[in-house]
């Protein structure tokens, strides 16, 4: 994917991408979970959320040393974010810290459910430098995973496929020296929810692509499978599941189109990518199960990919963001996407 140019399509040619834009990458991101949703897992990592967040917040050395190798598949990455004791809650749940050491950070804590972890070559890790402050105690770093003190170990998940490998991330006396910064001190989680912001654009196209998927299975299958003497699709309750499918996928797309036209308009992405990452993931575990209910029995066949589909729809409404909390049912965003815009800004464009 890397050699064929789908990871650079938001960079410009002067750091190895394409510079097709961000409907660009959402087609593709679309297109690769339509075909098998474990590739899709690149897209945010590899494309999105870790070389994205280094261009608008590193320095030239970083954007020099990790975007044009992320972007062409030569080097991995991993986002090093949410912690054992909570999911979305950055800064309530973090206990990560980052004690400066003299032209050093001194870095000890845990991360879970971080996905390339024991793959990647860098991470972008997350962790507290003022435990005192809100917003302004956390940190950003660019941690090589070759640094000493730093373990990954697999997490076996159970239908994701060996494709997206989860990890739980331990960082025991991890020495970064201070230029492996990601922007200033105590940015860090405005850096992390413009991360978000990036990774929810190819959340959101992944499941889009997802629930098309669905409704190409149902559809078809409805075709053919004969029951009680007639074709399943002549049922006029099945009739109404593949009708809701096919406007709901319609409709997830448009919003998912439109996030990404805010992208590519340099508007603030948090609301437009929240909306449509909350309601893309909820039509595609809807298309999943009305699938599934659709196939009956077959569903559970481990030739067929229904399994599959329903374990990412699932995923992916907790990724980058539950889409419901238990607190407060009614928000989009756990992270709190009411007052994102006033945090989340692209720093600053990529020269070219």
């Amino acid at each position: 994917m890397g050699e064929l140019g789908l990871f650079g399509c938001c960079f410009p040619e002067s750091v190895g991408g394409t510079g097709a834009g961000f409907l660009a990458l959402a087609a593709v991101a679309e297109q690769l979970a339509w075909v098998y949703p474990p590739l899709t897992a690149a897209m945010n990592l590899q494309a999105a959320t870790v070389p994205l967040t280094i261009a608008n917040w590193g320095t030239p050395q970083q954007v020099q040393r990790w975007v044009p190798a992320l972007i062409s598949g030569e080097a991995l990455g991993a986002n090093a974010m949410t912690e054992p004791d909570g999911g979305s809650d950055l800064l309530g749940a973090m206990r990560t810290r980052a004690v400066r050491d003299g032209d050093s950070y001194v870095i000890n804590g845990a991360k879970l459910w971080i996905t390339n972890g024991n793959v990647a070559d860098v991470a972008l890790v997350y962790a507290k430098t003022d435990p005192s402050a809100a917003h302004g105690g956390v940190s950003a770093f660019v941690v090589p995973t070759d640094t000493p003190g730093f373990e990954a170990r697999r997490v076996p998940c159970r239908g994701l496929g060996s494709l997206m490998p989860t990890t739980s991330i331990s960082f025991t006396d991890v020495r970064v020296p201070a230029s492996g910064l990601l922007g200033a001190e105590g940015e860090g989680f405005t850096v992390a929810m413009n991360a978000m912001d990036y990774g929810r654009l190819t959340v959101s196209a992944r499941a889009v692509g997802l629930a098309q998927a669905c409704l190409d299975a149902a559809l078809s299958y409805a075709d053919t499978r004969v029951a009680f003497g007639e074709k399943i699709s002549s049922f006029q309750m099945v009739k109404k599941q593949l009708a809701d499918m096919t406007c709901e996928v319609a409709a997830a797309r448009a919003l998912v189109q439109a996030a990404a036209a805010a992208y590519q308009g340099g508007m603030p992405p948090a609301r437009p990518s929240s909306i449509a990452k909350y309601y893309a993931a909820d039509v595609a575990n809807r298309a999943a199960q009305a699938t599934a209910v659709i196939f009956g029995g077959m569903a559970f066949s481990d030739e067929l990919p229904i399994g599959l589909y329903l374990n990412y729809a699932k995923l992916w409404q907790t990724g980058e963001g539950s889409a419901k909390h238990p607190g407060d049912p009614d928000r989009l965003d756990a992270l709190g996407w009411k007052d994102m815009d006033r945090h989340v800004v692209r720093r600053r464009p990529l020269e070219g």
